[in-house]
């Protein structure tokens, strides 16, 4: 360990004076005398079903599963002797409180966007006692593992040790899916992926989806991935066990083994980056003996190029959020007169049986009004749920392609003028999908009517009441979807704008990386060429 101590240490000095970014911090974070497991982390689109095989691995229903989406807040769990959860926050502080409180910290319920900034959480459980070696890691988006608001801020895939990428059967290796499985390869050696809610399908159905994965697989990377099939329902005891026994044990079993050759690999790949980073601060410095001029004028170049892609972005942007309640008016409310129609004819049924005065039939009547509108509601949201998602997965999809097409272009760039390629690149752009609003009816009566009337008997007035509250449904049904769509409206705007960020974010950096390696005013070329020879023997080492 302290020969790969020494071969970190020193990447560390040579990107610091090349300007290349902190690359080495994942590697150095696996040599830490306190990092005791390999993380082992379970990856995939939303609703893919991670969090279900998580809880399905450890044998206890932990982390929280369902339709409503959680936020991008890494849990991580880990055998403690007794059940406790650990939060981090962004600003390095922590707190140890009890399970019961996971969800406040790590669902977009109790926790909207991240407003408690958390940074990770930890879940120790001694249900975790025969996989001492590893951290299991659930990942509910596709987002950075530590968000600090600084410089250092890094992807979370770099930390991670193993992957497990979870891939539905329903919709199997979307291009989604087959750009995580590429990002992820960069970083993991050992990767599994396997296919849930395989329940949903015949066996012959099953080995169809399988054959077109392992073709998909062949086509895209260059290398073999073991592929498990895996139902929550269906035979769960015989498929936990086949991945417990063939993947997830043998990382417990040989933890030292493992460990070294994940060090390894992530040493290898932090080499093949930092000598591109210096190959490029080389040719810089050879260009600018020569060209001085042309180094400026690129520099000015890449600042306006940055500039009027941010501005194009906004603009799309924009777009996107304009059309947004229009193309929700037009998912939602063809659903309006079916419920309407649905309700009255439920109201016709359960009014006869409400008894007592008008105060307490009015009560029964808002509480009977806000669950079956709530009732159908969620029906719509989970009829509808993918398309909602949709408006802004396109967003998602626009913003990851341009970020992604202007680095492209930055590389095209600078191998034109210094004929090297920058290092590659693993992003993808973070939503874990939109929650549902809570409902809200009015009240049937005015507060003063309702004290008025306290004491009166329905019975005398039964059949005058009863079309007052039959005429309220179609008003508080209408209500109810227009603020359905006005929240879902505000959710998807927000979430357009967290994704514009991340957008910006990746684009500053890159462009700040580049600038800096360029703006590198020494005429140190023999000392990067020194640095490059170095970087080499470091690789040759490894292997």
């Amino acid at each position: 360990m302290e020969a790969y101590q020494t071969i970190i240490n020193e990447i560390a000095r040579i990107n610091a004076v090349t300007g290349a970014p902190q690359l080495t911090i994942p590697v150095a974070n696996l040599l830490d005398k306190n990092s005791k497991t390999i993380h082992v982390a379970v990856l995939g689109q939303f609703k893919s079903g991670k969090s279900s095989l998580v809880n399905s691995i450890v044998g206890q229903p932990i982390v929280p599963v369902g339709v409503v989406p959680v936020t991008a807040i890494v849990t991580r769990l880990q055998y403690g002797l007794n059940p406790r959860l650990i939060v981090r926050f962004i600003n390095k502080k922590e707190i140890t409180t009890t399970l019961d409180e996971l969800l406040l910290y790590v669902t977009e319920k109790h926790n909207p966007e991240n407003t408690r900034e958390v940074a990770l959480a930890i879940v120790e459980h001694p249900v975790m006692e025969p996989f001492k070696n590893i951290s299991i890691v659930d990942t509910p988006g596709l987002s950075s593992f530590y968000r600090h608001n600084s410089e250092a801020t890094l992807q979370w895939l770099p930390f991670t040790g193993v992957a497990i990428i979870s891939i539905s059967a329903e919709r199997p290796l979307s291009e989604d899916d087959l750009n995580l499985i590429k990002s992820t390869s960069l970083h993991c050696r050992d990767m599994a992926l396997v296919i849930t809610k395989t329940d949903l399908f015949k066996a012959a159905e099953i080995e169809e989806i399988k054959s077109h994965i392992r073709e998909s697989l062949k086509k895209a990377i260059p290398r073999e991935i073991p592929l498990f099939e895996y139902s929550i329902f269906n035979g769960m005891p015989a498929c936990r066990q086949t991945l417990i026994e063939s993947f997830i044990n043998p990382l417990n079993r040989d933890f030292e083994k493992k460990k070294d050759e994940i060090i390894r690999y992530k040493l290898h790949t932090t080499i093949e980056e930092s000598i591109r980073y210096t190959e490029l601060a080389l040719h810089t410095v050879l260009k600018r003996e020569q060209e001085k001029e042309t180094i400026s004028r690129i520099i000015k170049e890449i600042k306006s190029n940055r500039h009027h892609h941010e501005k194009e972005m906004l603009l799309t942007g924009t777009s996107f959020k304009n059309e947004t309640r229009g193309r929700l008016e037009a998912i939602v409310l063809p659903y309006r007169d079916k419920i309407i129609e649905k309700l009255i004819a439920r109201f016709q049924v359960d009014y006869p049986s409400w008894e007592g005065t008008l105060f307490r039939v009015s009560r029964n009547f808002e509480q009977w009004l806000k669950t079956t509108i709530g009732d159908e509601i969620t029906a719509i949201d989970d009829e509808c749920y993918s398309q909602v998602n949709q408006i802004v997965k396109e967003a998602a999809g626009y913003y990851e392609y341009s970020a992604l097409q202007y680095r492209q272009r930055l590389n095209d760039r600078i191998k034109e003028l210094f004929g090297v390629d920058l290092p590659g690149v693993s992003w993808q752009i973070e939503f874990s999908g939109i929650d549902r609003p809570d409902v809200s009816v009015f009240r049937a009566f005015d507060s003063h009517l309702d004290m008025l009337l306290f004491f009166l008997p329905m019975r005398w007035f039964k059949p005058l009441f009863y079309h007052h509250f039959r005429k309220q449904i179609p008003v508080e049904v209408e209500k109810n979807l227009y603020r359905y769509i006005s929240c879902l409206t505000e959710k998807i705007i927000k979430s357009i704008d967290a994704i514009h960020r991340q957008a910006l974010f990746f684009v500053n950096n890159e462009t700040r990386d580049v600038e800096q390696i360029l703006s590198n005013d020494k005429n140190n070329h023999e000392e990067l060429q020194g640095y490059i020879n170095r970087l080499k023997e470091f690789k040759s080492a490894i292997s």
